[in-house]
Parts: structure tokens; sequence; C-alpha cells
């Protein structure tokens, strides 16, 4: 099977359960959990938003007692938990890090769309406070518990097709020997902090207040345990003695979990080397070139995107490969990010081109209630053409330390900001008009 661009996998629209796209492995006629969650940012710039809003709703209204509050794995394109990984509610494939992953989908969604549904949508609300509270607990994710956890906690039955995989403590599927992955502790970290953002009633605001204690402890324990400090990077899988193994890398950077500097810079040189990226499966190697770009690993970033996208690549028709390519490139070298609550302004892009000489352009982004155009010439100017929807705040960054940028030829006093992984950055922030097009640029020497 050839690869094909990311709109191919779009169900039709006369779909009988409303717009979806095809987020599993190829053929399934179906949409996973951690799947979705990664497609989501590839999918929103592709014009998809509904379809991810329909996709994590179904999510969200999918998690129930009888399964420990988690939702289905996997849900077919009729609507139904898919019967690849399910039979029963006491039989079903599950990987822990899920809710946590969709529900930091949700919030992510939210900032990129602006649509309230995934704040204010009863639906929504009650998978949050599932997940936060209830499927912590039923699953012993908090801090005191998660070290002394079974592998599988919550074995409803002594056999049965899937009862050994209801409720993996990890997106990683092969070893058996450990009690928890770091992406677990990662993911649990990142959706606890996400609902802070957007909890709204009183209960909601006090339950993040609490969840912050238990994501703070979480991450601690990450930093603490899955840390090597003889391999200098994290480990992926920890067993009940607290020794580990794999990689663990990839996705605690990706859920931002890494705070200790030194360990995070451990984390990227480790995920940076082709010694990791050249050996792992494709749908890890589909979250490092964002990643990297993130923190401002932009040479390693283009080497692992372009392994991505090459004819040759096996297993390249995966959905998930084509949709991140297309978040990398957004996100990446374009550098676009929408703002997260109380930051003041609106979107964000810093330029990461594979060369100083070069240019780009990103034509009929779709973001909130606005259609725009970005070019980046070389990594001295940078253009927002604010095509439809109202004014638009622009934090337009650039690497280096400067003392002035000029906004449509006027000089301004940069600020100054250094991203986590090093990069040292200057920004102004800009109000691009509706129909209007601002242009910001270094001074020249």
């Amino acid at each position: 099977m050839g690869p094909r661009p990311g709109t191919a996998y779009v169900a039709p629209s006369s779909s009988s359960i409303g717009p979806w796209y095809e987020a599993a492995l190829p053929g399934r006629n179906a949409f996973c959990m951690r799947d979705v969650s990664h497609q989501t940012e590839g999918a929103t710039v592709l014009g998809l938003a509904a379809a991810n809003r329909n996709m994590l709703g179904r999510f969200a209204a999918s998690v129930d007692e009888k399964r420990d509050w988690a939702g289905y794995w996997e849900i077919d394109g009729e609507g139904r938990p898919s019967s690849a990984d399910y039979v029963s509610d006491a039989d079903f494939w599950f990987n822990l890090p899920a809710n946590f992953d969709v529900l930091d989908a949700i919030v992510r969604m939210w900032r990129w769309t602006g649509d309230d549904t995934y704040r204010d949508d009863p639906r929504f609300r009650e998978f949050f406070r599932r997940t936060v509270k209830d499927y912590v607990t039923r699953w012993q994710l908090q801090p005191e518990k998660i070290l002394h956890r079974p592998r599988i906690a919550n074995q409803r039955l002594e056999s049965g097709k899937f009862v050994h995989s209801r409720g993996i403590p990890s997106y990683s599927e092969g070893p058996k020997d450990f009690i928890f992955g770091a992406d677990l502790l990662a993911a649990e970290y990142r959706g606890l902090r996400s609902f802070q953002e957007i909890a709204v009633t009183p209960q909601d605001k006090a339950l993040a207040v609490s969840a912050q204690s238990v994501a703070d402890q979480i991450q601690q324990l990450l930093e603490g345990i899955a840390w090597s400090q003889s391999q200098q990077h994290y480990l992926g899988v920890i067993r009940q003695d607290q020794s580990g193994f794999e990689s663990g890398d990839a996705m605690t950077l990706y859920f931002g979990a890494a705070k200790d500097p030194d360990h995070l810079r451990g984390a990227l040189d480790y995920i940076s080397s082709p010694k990791y990226w050249q050996k792992i499966n494709i749908e890890e190697e589909s979250y490092a070139p964002l990643v990297l770009f993130r923190y401002g690993r932009t040479e390693p970033a283009y080497r692992i995107l372009t392994d991505l996208s090459r004819p040759e690549k096996p297993r390249r028709e995966y959905p998930e490969v084509s949709y991140a390519v297309i978040a990398a490139v957004v996100g990446g070298t374009m550098g676009v990010r929408p703002s997260r609550s109380g930051e003041l302004f609106d979107v964000q892009t810093l330029a990461q081109l594979p060369s100083a000489a070069e240019e780009a352009s990103l034509q009929s982004l779709p973001f909130r209630n606005n259609v725009v155009d970005i070019k980046h010439i070389r990594s001295s100017s940078s253009a927002l053409s604010n095509r439809s929807g109202p004014a638009l705040r622009w934090r337009a960054v650039f690497q280096g330390t400067v003392r002035q940028l000029k906004v449509d030829g006027k000089a301004v006093l940069a600020a100054h900001d250094t991203l986590p992984g090093g990069m040292a950055v200057s920004w102004v922030t800009a109000t691009a008009s509706p129909g209007a097009t601002v242009i910001v640029s270094k001074m020249k020497k």
C-alpha cells in the first residue's frame, strides 16, 4: 500500500457517526485514543476541527464505571468499540495513559480552535472530573500508591482475550515485567495540569487546585525514578524494584514533563541520536520531530522528519505519520503555537528553517475564528496576513537576542526569553487587524 496524504484518511461526509478520520492501524476503519490525541494538531490545520471534536467527544462520552472510568480504546466507523480490542466491559484492551492523553488533546484543541464546546459541553466536563479524580483513584495512580500497584489492576476475569491488557500502565506493549511506564507518569502530569486551564465551575476549579499537588508529586516521581543517572536519559518502563529499561524520553518531552534542566538536555540528546530513532517503531518516531522543534533542536528535527517522509519508509502509510509530518511543519518549521489561557497574545510564530538562506510560507491556516497566511523570509523576517476574522494578537519570535525588532518598519524594543531547550529568543507582539498584513523583522546591523 502506497503513502496517502492525511486527508485521504477522512471518512466520507455521509458517515453515520459524523465527521471522523482514520487514526489506527491502516485499513482497520477505526480511531484510537492515542492516535487521535497525537493526530489532532495535524488534523486541525488540515481543516478537520469538526472531526477532532466528534472523535474526542465520543471518547469522552465512553468513560463508564463498568470499565473503571476508562474510555473505549478504539472506536470503529459505526461508533462501536472496535472488535479488534473489545469483547466486553470486563475483557478489553486499554493503555492507561490514554484518558490523560485525550484530556490534554481536548485542551489543546480548545486553544487551537477557540471552540468553547470543549470547555462547556457536559460530556467533556464529566470526562474531566472522572479522569482527574475517579480514574486516578480506581487505577491506583495516586503518588502514594503508584509505586506499589499491581501491573494490571481491576482484573475482573481469570481468563479472556484481553484480560491481561485491560489497563496496561504504559503505551509500551511489548514487555510485561514492569509496574508502570514513564509515559504514564508524564501523561498523568500533563492531563492534570491541562485540566486547570479549562476548569470553569467553582467545583472544578477546586478540583483542579487539588490536582496540581498530585501532578507535582507525579512529576517528582518521574524525575526521581525514571531518570537514569548512569545512562543520562529517562527509562521507558519501571519494574517493581524501581529499576527500568527502554526509553521514555520522547513521551516525557512530548508531555512537557521534564523539568530538571540536566535531565531535559539528556533526554533531548538521547532522542536526537540515530542510535535511538533509527531503531524505534514508526509510531514513536512520529512524535520526535515536533518535540525536537519545540525545544530548539532544529537539525535533528529535520533529520528525523526527512526519514519519516521518505517514499521508501516502511509503514509510512500509517495514518499517524502524515498527520505528524503536517504538525511538525506547522508547529516546527513555522513555529505556530496558540496561546494558553492568560497569555497576552493569540498566536505565536518562530521560524526554524532548514538553513538561514531559506524561506517558508503557510497559506489558509484555520486558527480560531481566523484564516491566516504566514511567511518566514530566512530567519530575519516574518509576515502574518489576517485574511479573515477579528483582530489577532501575534507574538513574532526570532532566534537570538536582539535589542530591537521592526514592526512594519518601525523600531520596537524586543522582549527576551530562553526556551527550555536552551535557545535564546527575542519577540514583540503586534496586532494584525482584519484584512491586514503585518511584517516583523530583525534590525539590520
